[in-house]
């Protein structure tokens, strides 16, 4: 590592080339040679392909479920999913309060009633002692969101919901081959959903989702949320006869065959990723005030994020906690190692759920069918004190540069050069205009 003071103080830059994660996914010859002979085929059409369906029998083999369901995207799945559970209008839906948006607006697409739950602050996905608190009768189901690539706690959760007659939707968008108690995400509840854009840790070349269920049932009823409502028969044979309101979201043939190329691949991704992520954490673990993910004995995590928890008064230093973060986030990116936030307030605090905005004049909130529900983010101190406490190593995903063994050194070197100057990182701190990340001002249209 090399000596000198902060860069961000003007020291010299650690890492003056920075840590490349541009790279992702990673496109070989076996990918083309899939998507050309796709093209050549010309079998292109939902009817015709067989792209799609192969992926589907792949799929739903790697994740241990009878059925899967191939759609144009992840939220696609996770609406399909809370359909066919059978969501509608005023029907509640637990959500934790830190995800992306797609695991709560899925439910506001078929009218259903989104309810924040707040999460355990050390594994960042939703604390199953919550679900007390906020299911009432006009609950559903729950969401479980398998946050970053670790599986959420799902015994109790799923030991609460059979009690209670609910339905579990796995969100594992960002969880491709995770694993709880030995079995893969997305076998776990009633349906899975997952994303495979071109940045999740199984991708295709752009949009992509796949949901698994073991019940025939669930997967008809998200079928026909995927095809215009209609109940397609196993020859793709038509009735042209909606059954539901339902939408066009299938999948292109080219990007399954993508994905179905880059599935032959995703064990040794994880591994790797894994490997580096193992390192890094043993390098930050060292530093005073630094947490790397904690994984529970019972579960894998798949790293498509790599959050770090930051703790002034274990650094040792008389600063508040985001301005600490900020402090360090700055300060390491200064020295070449890209890091970044992901999730600037919890959901409920998000203006489309603060201001009931939804389809317009309140829908579905004042549409007659569900109970007068008011979002507060101050309810979810967890959420809060994460988003403000941590940041992430890298500003896109980890399956781009913590496979590197370089890059994952390079990062280890920065945090430490950073934590090792903390009387500089004291008095630069002092000198930022900081405000809560919930607190920013809304970019104007």
């Amino acid at each position: 590592m090399a000596a000198g003071g902060l860069a961000v103080l003007g020291g010299p830059q650690l890492i003056p080339g920075g840590i490349d994660e541009s790279v992702w996914p990673e496109v070989d010859e076996s990918d083309l040679d899939a998507v050309t002979g796709t093209l050549r085929s010309g079998k292109l059409s939902w009817f015709n392909n067989v792209e799609v369906k192969a992926l589907e029998e792949q799929w739903a083999r790697y994740a241990g479920t009878k059925h899967c369901l191939a759609l144009n995207s992840g939220t696609a799945a996770l609406h399909a999913a809370v359909a066919a559970v059978g969501v509608g209008p005023g029907d509640e839906v637990v959500v934790p309060a830190l995800s992306f948006l797609a695991s709560a607006s899925c439910v506001l697409h078929h009218q259903g009633i989104p309810v924040f739950a707040d999460i355990d602050p050390v594994t960042f996905t939703l604390d199953p002692a919550e679900l007390e608190r906020v299911v009432t009768p006009r609950t559903k189901a729950i969401i479980v969101v398998h946050l970053h690539g670790l599986p959420a706690d799902m015994a109790p959760i799923l030991d609460f919901a059979g009690r209670h007659g609910l339905a579990v939707i796995e969100d594992a968008a960002q969880a491709h081959g995770a694993t709880y108690r030995g079995r893969a995400v997305g076998s776990l509840g009633s349906v899975g959903a997952f994303s495979i854009m071109a940045g999740k840790n199984l991708p295709t070349a752009g949009e992509g989702g796949l949901l698994t269920t073991d019940d025939a049932e669930l997967r008809n009823r998200a079928d026909a949320v995927k095809m215009f409502g209609e109940q397609i028969g196993p020859d793709n044979e038509r009735e042209y006869n909606a059954h539901t309101i339902g939408f066009n979201y299938r999948m292109s043939p080219i990007l399954a065959a993508m994905a179905r190329s880059q599935l032959a691949r995703l064990d040794r991704y994880t591994k790797e990723v894994q490997a580096g992520a193992e390192r890094l954490a043993a390098r930050l673990s060292e530093l005073p005030g630094v947490r790397p993910p904690v994984v529970p004995a019972d579960r894998t995590h798949v790293y498509h994020h790599f959050r770090i928890t930051l703790d002034p008064e274990a650094a040792g230093v008389d600063l508040p906690p985001g301005v600490f973060r900020q402090a360090v986030q700055n300060a390491v990116a200064a020295e070449g190692a890209p890091v970044s936030m992901w999730q600037n307030r919890p959901l409920p605090g998000q203006a489309l759920f603060r201001d009931l905005t939804g389809y317009g004049k309140g829908c579905p909130w004042t549409c007659g069918h569900a109970r007068p529900v008011r979002y507060r983010q101050e309810e979810f101190p967890h959420t809060l004190a994460v988003i403000q406490r941590t940041l992430l190593a890298g500003t896109r995903l980890c399956m781009a540069s913590l496979r590197d063994p370089a890059s994952v050194e390079a990062y280890a070197d920065a945090f430490t050069k950073v934590m090792t100057h903390r009387d500089a990182l004291v008095t630069y701190a002092r000198g930022l205009d900081y405000a809560e990340p919930w607190e920013t001002a809304s970019r104007l249209w």
